[in-house]
């Protein structure tokens, strides 16, 4: 059975062995050093703190000036809403793992963490996408 190492480096097989090699692994591998430097990991947590602060931000205010004004519930600002608020799913899904583990210089979720992780930025990231698709289609129809 396959079990992923909680610093983000290599999985490795109940056998002992690193995942895709054969016998086992050598002594000390099991918590390798880090990608990147420490440095680049505070410019990456940086840069998605800002990312994801920004996208909630922007998103929930979308969201609250859609409810706020009646005269922006048409279906087309609908359809923006919708996109809005599977971006702010994004923005509070999709980047909340990656930071805290950019925070920590590496992978510190387990494996639950990382496929809900790939799982939720996938789903949300697709309903943005299926909403922009719709959009488009609709500018043909009309």
């Amino acid at each position: 059975m396959y079990s992923g190492n909680r610093s983000g480096g290599q999985g490795y097989w109940d056998g002992g062995g690193a995942a895709g090699a054969e016998g086992p692994a050598p002594a000390g591998t099991l918590s390798p050093a880090p990608l990147f430097s420490p440095s680049t990991y505070e410019r990456l947590a940086l840069l998605l703190g800002s990312i994801g602060l920004l996208g909630v931000g922007n998103n929930l205010l979308v969201l609250v000036l859609y409810y706020k004004f009646q005269r922006l519930r048409t279906p087309t600002h609908l359809l923006l809403v919708n996109i809005s608020l599977s971006n702010l799913l994004v923005s509070l899904f999709g980047v909340t793992f990656t930071f805290v583990s950019c925070l920590r210089n590496g992978w510190v979720w387990d494996t639950v963490g990382c496929v809900w992780d790939g799982f939720s930025g996938s789903l949300f990231a697709s309903l943005c996408g299926r909403s922009s698709d719709n959009s488009s289609d609709q500018d043909f129809k009309i």
